[in-house]
């Protein structure tokens, strides 16, 4: 499991995300869905401060910037290849190393928690998620999140033919269970769940 959790930390496979993201960002009617969800819940809830914890190579912070340039956003990645490499190509300088599971609240003091492509890949998905539930106290934005009535499991894959990672399979009830449990009300566009605190 170590080799799966530690992945992403592979310099390649963010330079290879970069050059997809570019060509996503050329044109707005090349977003992805999963970039158009993530607008149109924010257009909706409209945090002023955004934390992009597993940022990658931090493309999301450009779309914040064209769509929502009043939004203060923060990306963070486990990654100190990623988080070089996005501090090296877009505007904002507000990028950061730190791993999911050594946050803490204080680290969390944001209007939105966006996890965009994270536990959908960590072989601890389930883990993860609920450590960030426990100790978030804001609204939290999780995209491409696959559920599944089974018990929760991953599958593998290569991605950008450069790792193998993981695709993270969430059990729904036990999903929900955890949405009661930490007090968030769920909204979702497709498998972007927005959770919001009662």
């Amino acid at each position: 499991m170590s080799d799966l959790q530690n992945a992403w930390k592979n310099e390649k496979v963010f330079q290879k995300q970069l050059e997809f993201n570019l060509k996503e960002l050329e044109h707005r009617a090349k977003y992805p869905p999963h970039w158009e969800a993530c607008i149109s819940l924010i257009e909706h809830f409209k945090p002023e401060s955004i934390l992009d914890i597993g940022c990658g190579c931090g493309a999301l912070s450009e779309v914040f910037f064209k769509e929502f340039p009043k939004i203060k956003y923060t990306g963070m990645d486990y990654s100190e290849d990623a988080i070089e490499l996005a501090k090296r190509t877009w505007r904002t300088q507000d990028f950061h190393v730190k791993n999911v599971m050594d946050l803490t609240e204080e680290d969390l003091d944001y209007d939105l928690i966006l996890a965009g492509a994270l536990f959908d890949v960590m072989p601890n998905g389930d883990e993860a998620m609920e450590h960030i539930m426990k100790i978030c106290s804001s609204s939290l934005l999780i995209s491409r999140m696959k559920l599944t009535e089974s018990q929760s499991y991953y599958t593998t894959y290569t991605a950008y033919d450069e790792i193998e990672t993981c695709a993270y399979y969430h059990n729904k009830y036990k999903f929900v269970d955890l949405c009661e449990k930490y007090s968030y009300e769920i909204h979702s566009v497709h498998d972007n769940i927005y959770l919001v605190k009662k």
